[in-house]
């Protein structure tokens, strides 16, 4: 099969080959479904069925988003973008069951892509509660607030670009350190926060 000839064809306005691509691409979705909700949280907050609707409408985007000139083949750039979609869903379905004495915060937060379909977007569910947006926030400040006073500014800085989607690499390259030290510092403050956080 023919992945760049089927994406054209998409592209040209001839969906006979759509159902192709979402056929081709299933297994990879179901690998990434039984990873992100099943594997890492030992529990089923997304349905597969859901997923998967999730991961087809994500299919079409992606054929229209891809640029032939980029780093990634488009089946590396669709499954960035579904694991990306994966765990917004995953956040989401966590941010529901958030009370007050909990943090709900991921220091495994996967790389911005070069698309406007990113993990990290809150305004991407219209339904999201305003009060559910609020207490992230208060519940995010109040943990910078003491890995500032367990580690430093610097700490937090990091700790910040990296919630935002940049690399590492890219952060180190920001605050003028090298890619070791930031990644032993993010490594740090990550195994502090899990120990505390369980």
């Amino acid at each position: 099969m023919n992945i760049y000839e089927c994406i054209y064809m998409v592209q040209m306005n001839d969906f006979t080959e759509m159902k192709n691509l979402i056929q081709y691409y299933r297994p990879m979705v179901t690998d990434i479904w039984a990873d992100v909700f099943v594997r890492k949280t030992n529990t089923i907050l997304c349905e597969k069925e859901e997923f998967y609707r999730h991961a087809d409408l994500l299919l079409y985007h992606c054929i229209f988003e891809y640029r032939m000139d980029r780093a990634l083949s488009f089946s590396g750039f669709y499954r960035r973008c579904t694991k990306n979609k994966a765990y917004d869903i995953l956040r989401h379905s966590i941010r529901k069951q958030c009370y007050l004495n909990q943090t709900c915060i991921s220091l495994d937060q996967r790389i911005r892509e070069d698309t406007k379909l990113y993990y990290g977007d809150v305004n991407m569910f219209d339904s999201l509660e305003v009060h559910d947006v609020v207490l992230d926030k208060l519940m995010w400040e109040y943990t910078k607030n003491r890995i500032n006073r367990v580690f430093g500014k610097d700490y937090v800085q990091i700790i910040d670009y990296r919630m935002e989607g940049y690399t590492l690499k890219n952060i180190a390259e920001e605050l003028g350190l090298s890619a070791s030290k930031v990644s032993f510092m993010f490594e740090k403050v990550k195994k502090w926060y899990t120990t505390i956080d369980s």
